[in-house]
């Protein structure tokens, strides 16, 4: 989403906070993936990039909040949580809600240490 009227991440005080991560095309502002496991790869994805770029990594995660279109997607991605972070899984919460944009099923937002 780097055309998004907003940085993917910010740093402050030695942390990096991520904006809100969705599979959006920022000039329609519509997904641009149909399923779960698309849009789950696209905010793991964007998650990386914006991290590396902020100077940091997933390691590095200290608390992630997932919202969730709906409950069903929750035991896909809780295993997708698991392999991404393995051993070095962060503080989580995760919210079954109404999400902004219409076909949208999970967006995710982090805060992580900086390098």
């Amino acid at each position: 989403m780097s055309s998004a009227p907003f940085p993917s991440a910010r740093r402050g005080s030695g942390l990096v906070f991520t904006s809100g991560l969705a599979a959006i095309d920022p000039a329609t502002l519509t997904p641009n993936a149909t399923t779960f496991a698309e849009q789950l790869e696209s905010v793991l994805d964007q998650l990386d990039k914006a991290l590396t770029e902020a100077g940091s990594s997933r390691a590095q995660t200290l608390k992630l909040d997932c919202y969730l279109a709906d409950r069903h997607w929750f035991p896909e991605w809780n295993a997708a949580f698991a392999e991404f972070f393995g051993a070095t899984a962060p503080a989580r919460t995760t919210t079954v809600t109404t999400l902004p944009i219409e076909g949208l099923l999970i967006e995710i937002q982090v805060i992580a240490l900086a390098d």
